[in-house]
């Protein structure tokens, strides 16, 4: 039963961080580093920026596996699946008619949206299931150079920035604040979910004691 629990939370996490890269891009302020390519690729093909994540994804997931010299974690099809199909509802559906002129509410949005994504993303991330491959992507460089994850979020946010700027994505001062602040405020939001990881590590531990 607890792993039932854990698993809506975790459907709960992915959906919650896709529906602050939705108001991110909705905000007018400028798309999030990753979302920048995705939004890219899709004004200059007739696919949805869900579409083209999924398929950025699925690629990012076999580059997972060489570096770790693993399988690829097919299981990750879930999230994969899950964030590119939820991020199409709310852009095309529930936030496809939404405007935000006025700088307050622009404003308003973009901040909300950041800390649903980086709540979601940290919810997500302390339940035992598999991972979207580019929070794996970044929790394999945390090891691998020994940073945190908001170092390693900080490069990779950057990075991506400026390959969707080269794509023509509505790169602005929103895409900076998340390249440079979402990191922290994941890790933040990390250490305020720790009692989600105890309910599956206190479980383990229980089964090995007994």
């Amino acid at each position: 039963m607890k792993y039932l629990y854990l698993f809506i939370i975790y459907l709960i996490g992915l959906i919650v961080s896709s529906l602050g890269l939705a108001l991110i891009i909705r905000s007018g302020l400028g798309v999030g580093p990753g979302d920048s390519i995705a939004v890219g690729l899709s004004m200059h093909t007739p696919i949805t920026v869900g579409t083209v994540m999924i398929i950025a994804f699925v690629i990012l997931l076999l580059v997972n596996a060489k570096l770790e010299k693993k399988r690829p974690q097919y299981e990750s099809l879930l999230p994969i699946i899950v964030r590119g199909t939820s991020l199409d509802y709310f852009l095309y559906g529930w936030l496809s008619d939404a405007s935000y002129e006025a700088w307050y509410s622009q404003w308003g949005i973009f901040t909300l949206g950041l800390l649903a994504t980086a709540v979601g993303i940290a919810v997500y991330l302390r339940t035992p299931f598999s991972r979207i491959p580019l929070d794996h992507f970044m929790m394999i460089l945390d090891q691998k150079t020994k940073q945190s994850k908001s170092t390693s979020r900080i490069f990779i946010e950057s990075g991506m920035a400026l390959i969707g700027f080269l794509l023509g994505a509505p790169v602005g001062i929103g895409t900076l604040i998340v390249a440079l602040g979402l990191g922290p405020v994941i890790q933040w939001a990390y250490q305020l979910s720790r009692p989600i990881a105890s309910i599956w590590t206190e479980s383990e531990r229980k089964k090995r004691e007994s």
